[in-house]
């Protein structure tokens, strides 16, 4: 049996595992909740989800279908195992196809702008409609040097590129994962990161101010003015537009925090907080409690915005978090980070990364166009 007739066998068993009545309730939420970014619909969506929940999706234990699969199947060799383990690496994109050779479909993902040699468990047939020029959408997974369609295709014409491009820069704003798999745009990131930390730091005298929610859009714009202004002396040109949530320009206080590691973000009633644990007293006011709860459980506030709020004080810090969690001998230098690690563990499991995402030539010219053609000069 050769590797494309393994993989093609082993696929199968994953589906058939998967789709089995063990697991009909947590794969029915997986549809409730999943949204398969407008990239593509009927079958091929369908495909997506149930891929991603196969592959990649967490179930209610913490493990995957595929860590269940291979306890299942403890005679499988370990070749077998080593390319279903494999398979945990996915790549979701829009590709441009590039060229054919032999069996394969050689295509450019407008995403992370690698390219990928691609194979089908159903051959050539599966590539037969895709012209050069063509774009895809579809999930691959490792298959020796290569890489398998994971997923079911859809197919788009040449002339849908325009279209595929600002989906391409939306989706790669909204997964910013899938564009750092290319290593060159990791490194440019964080060096433009570095650059823009020294901007926010030159400007606002520290790393992280606290301001009031109607305060924030401007001091936004003037950081990043002074960027451009870093980047481009006397560049005069209008700032990208940028919508803040109205959650943000309403709260009380939100602390603006150039984060070394990913850059930018906003904290929500940051300043209450910082009341807090000032006066760890504050703790046995309902709103000063249920704030810190939600920054605590909260799974899109960083484990940094805890980490500034505890830094000036840290004995006062393990007073609040000891009547929080009603621990007595509460100390946060002795506890505090298994606490951040317990609660915010998926900060910890894998590096994070940037939340500015570049765009490379041919994206930042699309933009520009799109731009202009949005705005039009009077």
């Amino acid at each position: 049996m050769d590797v494309m007739e393994q993989a093609a066998a082993l696929k199968g068993q994953l589906i058939d595992f998967a789709l089995s009545p063990r697991f009909a309730r947590e794969l029915n939420e997986a549809f409730e909740q999943s949204d398969p970014e407008g990239l593509a619909d009927g079958e091929a969506a369908v495909s997506m989800i149930i891929d991603h929940f196969v592959l990649q999706r967490r179930l209610a234990s913490g493990d995957t279908v595929i860590d269940r699969f291979l306890r299942a199947h403890p005679r499988l060799s370990p070749q077998e195992r080593e390319m279903i383990l494999g398979w945990r690496d996915v790549v979701e994109g829009i590709f441009e196809v590039q060229g054919k050779d032999q069996d394969a479909v050689i295509l450019f993902n407008l995403i992370d702008e690698l390219t990928y040699r691609a194979r089908s468990n159903m051959g050539k047939s599966a590539f037969r409609p895709a012209k050069k020029g063509m774009f895809l959408i579809c999930r691959l997974v490792p298959l020796d040097e290569d890489w398998l369609v994971s997923a079911n295709i859809s197919l788009f014409p040449a002339d849908a590129r325009d279209q595929l491009l600002t989906q391409a820069a939306e989706f790669g704003l909204r997964n910013p994962k899938l564009v750092f798999r290319n290593p060159d745009k990791l490194t440019t990131t964080r060096r433009i990161l570095t650059e823009q930390r020294d901007v926010f730091i030159d400007l606002y005298g520290a790393e992280y101010i606290v301001v009031r929610g109607e305060d924030v859009a401007p001091r936004y714009d003037a950081f990043l003015r002074a960027c451009m202004d870093r980047a481009q002396p006397g560049n005069s040109s209008p700032l990208p537009g940028f919508t803040l949530p109205d959650d943000i320009l309403d709260a009380e206080t939100v602390a603006i925090h150039f984060d070394p590691e990913t850059g930018i973000s906003f904290y929500l009633e940051f300043g209450l907080l910082q009341e807090l644990f000032a006066d760890p007293k504050l703790i046995n006011r309902r709103r000063y409690r249920e704030t810190l709860t939600s920054y605590l459980r909260g799974d899109d506030i960083s484990p940094a915005a805890i980490k500034l709020l505890t830094e000036p004080g840290p004995d006062n810090a393990g007073v609040v978090f000891g009547k929080l969690l009603k621990k007595k001998d509460f100390s946060w230098p002795e506890h505090g980070e298994s606490l951040l690690r317990r609660y915010k563990a998926r900060y910890f499991d894998e590096p994070q990364l940037p939340t500015t995402v570049p765009a490379g030539d041919t994206m930042a010219g699309h933009l520009r166009n799109a731009q202009r053609e949005e705005s039009p000069e009077p």
